[in-house]
């Protein structure tokens, strides 16, 4: 590794060779170096939230490589402040590229350097702090993709982070000592597809609930059922709805709409970390979620009903004050209820009117007979 004094004289393209890691080679461009570390099986292997945040390293390192070495030499606090992380999250995904071969220690990073060598102690040689040099490197295996328009013979290579597909259930080895390895789950236990203004009640329904979501939002289909649920749980369990969900994620609590300034869910660096600040409009000073759109409807639906019942009372005991006389009121059930079968068979027969009708009917025609009947003996004579 290089021990030289001048920063600013790049270092030699043997030293750069020798500092790439076995198995890896030096990247021809960032671009190649940011896909294979996309599509790499340990990379989509991590949690959703340590792929993020690999990337989102990986990424600063790669922007501030130089062009023709592919060397790269960002500071820990400069990489910490354009990806937002914590200091130590950043030096943890830093190792973890080292580890594993992404990046190759071309110089070592320093704090304060010293000359030894003196009676009085250790002497300061002016260098002060100075950042570390990596060479960004892939795998030898992976053939770099053509830069001109002809086509390749090889397959492209598509893969997703982890997040865009259910989740494996199938464990390699056994938690227990006495439990037999299982195969994978081909059939994910998820409930049917979920009303968008159903309640859920259970675990299994939030899950249900949380798919239902992913089919209607398409920044909610980076996640999983699993992982969604668990960042909705707050709000679910409080018995909002997935339209009450995707109503707060537009639309704040004091009825402000929330402005975008993405085209697109591929623009957003975080995911989770936005769904949570949207949804953070929505929580009181003790961390309880409000009452959502759904359930302030109802408030005022009720409210409503109970203001006018009280105004239809207060009318009614002012005109029996009055001296008016009311029927007594029957309500929606009763009157929706059949009635006795006395009074059905009482009331099925004809009344008074009808009976009259009838019997005027019978007359005029036995009077038409008689009329006929007369006429035909008149032409016989």
């Amino acid at each position: 590794m290089s021990d030289a004094h001048v920063l600013a004289a790049a270092p030699s393209k043997a030293l750069v060779l020798a500092s790439v890691p076995r198995g890896m080679r030096r990247t021809p461009d960032q671009q190649a170096f940011l896909r294979a570390l996309r599509e790499d099986p340990e990379v989509l292997g991590l949690r959703y939230d340590g792929y993020g945040n690999l990337l989102r390293v990986a990424q600063v390192i790669a922007w501030a490589a130089d062009w023709k070495t592919m060397c790269s030499r960002p500071t820990i606090e400069g990489v910490c402040e354009r990806t937002g992380l914590s200091k130590a999250s950043v030096k943890r995904w830093v190792r973890w590229l080292r580890e594993h071969g992404w990046l190759g220690v071309v110089e070592q990073g320093s704090t304060v350097r010293y000359r030894k060598g003196t009676s009085a102690g250790l002497e300061d040689d002016g260098l002060g702090n100075r950042a570390a040099l990596w060479v960004l490197c892939i795998p030898r295996d992976i053939t770099p993709v053509p830069t001109d328009n002809t086509s390749s013979d090889q397959e492209e290579r598509i893969s997703e982070p982890p997040s865009l597909s259910l989740p494996r259930r199938d464990k390699e080895d056994p938690t227990r000592t006495r439990e037999a390895p299982r195969g994978p789950r081909r059939n994910p236990r998820i409930s049917p597809p979920w009303g968008l203004h159903q309640s859920p009640r259970t675990k299994r329904d939030r899950l249900a609930a949380c798919e239902r979501l992913r089919q209607e939002s398409n920044v909610l289909r980076h996640m999983t059922p699993w992982y969604l649920r668990w960042l909705l749980r707050p709000y679910l369990v409080a018995g909002w709805t997935p339209a009450d969900v995707l109503h707060a994620l537009d639309v704040r609590a004091d009825g402000g709409a929330w402005t975008y300034t993405w085209r697109s869910a591929d623009e957003l660096r975080h995911i989770p970390g936005w769904v949570r600040n949207r949804l953070a409009a929505w929580v009181n000073q003790d961390g309880q979620a409000l009452p959502s759109r759904s359930q302030r409807i109802a408030a005022d639906v009720a409210r409503q009903r109970t203001e006018q019942e009280a105004r239809r009372r207060e009318w009614e005991e002012r005109a029996v004050a009055a001296g008016q006389v009311f029927a007594p009121r029957i309500s929606r059930a009763e009157a929706l209820a059949p009635a006795p079968v006395a009074d059905v068979v009482e009331r099925s027969g004809p009344n008074e009117a009808f009976r009259a009708v009838r019997a005027e009917m019978e007359r005029r025609r036995q009077e038409r007979e008689a009329e006929i009947a007369a006429a035909l003996a008149w032409r016989r004579r």
